[in-house]
């Protein structure tokens, strides 16, 4: 993150694009089958993440995830 000019090395957002971070923040099942993915099914879904058009799509993209339907 970097704020005013300072860069302490944290990322907000882990490299995850900033709709899916957020989004998962709000599904804590999400967030959860999340970290039980492998790097390849991360990779995938940061892609997909990456084509969505609107919010909605991000909100069913993430409940997917949530009911592991991803």
């Amino acid at each position: 993150m970097n704020i005013g000019g300072y860069n302490d090395g944290i990322s907000i957002t882990n490299g995850l694009p900033l709709g899916l971070a957020f989004g998962m923040a709000m599904n804590n099942q999400a967030l959860d089958n999340y970290g039980k993915l492998t790097e390849y099914e991360k990779e995938k879904l940061i892609a997909r993440s990456k084509d969505v058009k609107s919010k909605a799509e991000m909100q069913q993209l993430i409940d997917q995830l949530g009911d592991k339907m991803y």
